[in-house]
């Protein structure tokens, strides 16, 4: 199976991508570890994004995308921009999981999590793709 981790954050989608299953995987080496929204307000900044993000996707062919999901109200809510991006990586014509905190959490406890070939700003969007393979293999 071959799945792709994506945490939106400010206005960055940060990416990663696994091949295998749940206790046997690899880190596939990808030309992007983070695809950034340049300007919000700019369409054919968006259009840039969403072509990028989209053909990053066809490219790999993945057999699942998730992405992790972001609290809509209160003090912790997600950003106007990162919710515009979700929708932008929602359009794709592969397979979109919205992977919970908490789901992610209960079904991670007790695993490792291999940190030292990832960027520190890759660690949530690996969490996300290891999940994908727990609860997608």
């Amino acid at each position: 199976m071959k799945v792709c981790g994506i945490e939106l954050k400010s206005n960055e989608a940060r990416i990663i991508a696994l091949e295998g299953h749940a206790e046997d995987y690899e880190f596939i080496k990808t030309e992007f570890d983070k695809i950034k929204l340049k300007d919000s307000k700019d369409q054919g900044e968006v259009k840039i994004f969403r072509d990028s993000i989209l053909a990053f996707f066809a490219y790999h062919d993945f057999d699942i995308i998730g992405i992790k999901e972001r609290i809509t109200k209160g003090r912790f809510a997600g950003g106007a921009i990162s919710f515009k991006m979700e929708g932008l990586i929602q359009t794709a014509d592969d397979k979109i999981r919205l992977v919970h905190n908490m789901s992610m959490k209960s079904t991670l406890k007790g695993i490792e999590i291999p940190l030292d070939n990832i960027k520190k700003y890759q660690e949530e969007a690996c969490r996300v793709a290891l999940f994908l393979l727990h609860k997608e293999s």
